[in-house]
């Protein structure tokens, strides 16, 4: 993958940055921050942001989220991805059969939807990755979709326990599962990813084989992905039904709760040198973004300058020089603006905290006797 002249530069800046402490650093980081926030119940591993030198998030550094207590382990050699329900032709796929597809690549921006600015998280609930592997529609046109098909759901190998009316008080094993509509899974994007970044799937991002859907939220990304039943009606698994909802006031007294799917517009400031040049990403919407602004303590928005503006579903990279920073605390924050003008919102859009892509102020400590660079 080749970069440009402003990227190279981007990722040299940061290698080449004075000390934090002897320039402007961010202040609002907790000092108990550390990307690993828990380790089971869920599993969740935050993205330093402050490591952002690259359009690409390392694999070693990509956020993790999963509700397993441990990472899944494949036998490949028994493990078969099927497809079948509301189809004329069920089919069982191997990995070999996977791998020997015509595969295409992907770049897009995987985000949590539970990620948010509080202390413990840092907004570090996001990545950025090229995905490689075949095309998920063909396959199931090949299967043969029966006309009665609503939506199709999307298995993977991880057991969570469940108590439902059925079993009385006895609890029982079900597999982390997400649906979306047919239409959905047959659009253009959807994809089976056998590979991050150029090289097979870590098992902590479901290797051997993981669902990529861009633009949507992490939570349809279903890993250790072993099975895709279409079904004729609604799927109302744990995951559908009680989890991953939004909740919004409506007006009057209404509040109306939604099932989460696509990203929301968002941008945050990511990383600050010590010379007071500001980086961060902006990604989201259902429209392309159009610009970022930048706006310091009550000060006017100005412009950031996009370093790289990328695909549809993958973040765009932007940077701002920070003109005459003068010493002690600031605010930063930043707002993504698409081509129809919608801007990211100054405040959670919900009542739930899911989908948070409110602005994010940050506070910046410029120290005393700082000298502006020339």
């Amino acid at each position: 993958m080749s970069f440009t002249r402003r990227e190279i530069l981007w990722g040299l800046s940061a290698a080449f940055t004075t000390s934090a402490a002897q320039g402007i650093h961010f202040s609002d980081y907790d000092p108990g921050f550390r990307t690993e926030v828990q380790q089971e119940g869920p599993r969740v591993k935050s993205f330093d942001l402050r490591k952002l030198t690259t359009w690409e998030t390392p694999a070693e550094e990509f956020f993790t989220f999963h509700q397993t207590k441990s990472v899944i382990g494949i036998d490949l050699a028994a493990w078969r991805l099927r497809i079948e329900g509301c189809v004329a032709r069920p089919r069982s796929f191997r990995y070999s059969d996977l791998a020997s597809l015509p595969a295409k690549q992907v770049p897009a921006t995987i985000e949590c939807a539970g990620n948010t600015g509080h202390p413990r998280i840092m907004n570090g609930l996001v990545s950025n990755g090229v995905w490689t592997g075949p095309a998920l529609g063909p396959l199931l046109r090949e299967c043969g979709i029966l006309s009665e098909a609503r939506e199709v759901v999307f298995f993977g190998a991880d057991l969570e326990r469940e108590r439902k009316w059925p079993a009385g008080d006895r609890e029982f094993a079900a597999p982390h599962g997400r649906s979306m509509f047919i239409q959905d899974a047959l659009a253009d994007g959807p994809l089976l990813a056998l590979q991050l970044n150029g090289k097979p799937l870590p098992p902590d991002h479901g290797y051997p084989v993981r669902l990529i859907v861009p633009g949507w939220y992490g939570m349809a990304q279903v890993k250790w992905l072993n099975r895709i039943l279409v079904l004729d009606r609604r799927y109302e698994g744990r995951h559908m039904a009680r989890n991953y909802h939004s909740v919004q006031r409506e007006s009057g007294d209404l509040v109306l709760e939604t099932s989460i799917s696509r990203n929301r517009l968002k941008s945050v400031t990511a990383r600050v040198e010590a010379n007071g040049r500001l980086f961060g990403v902006a990604w989201g919407g259902s429209r392309p973004i159009e610009r970022v602004e930048v706006r310091i303590d009550n000060g006017p928005w100005r412009a950031a300058v996009f370093v790289r503006k990328s695909e549809p579903e993958a973040w765009s990279l932007w940077s701002y020089d920070w003109p005459d920073p003068t010493p002690g605390v600031h605010t930063v924050v930043s707002r993504a603006v698409d081509s129809r003008g919608d801007v990211q919102p100054e405040r959670p859009q919900f009542v739930s905290s899911r989908e948070d892509n409110s602005q994010w102020v940050r506070k910046v400590t410029v120290p005393a006797g700082f000298y502006a660079r020339e």
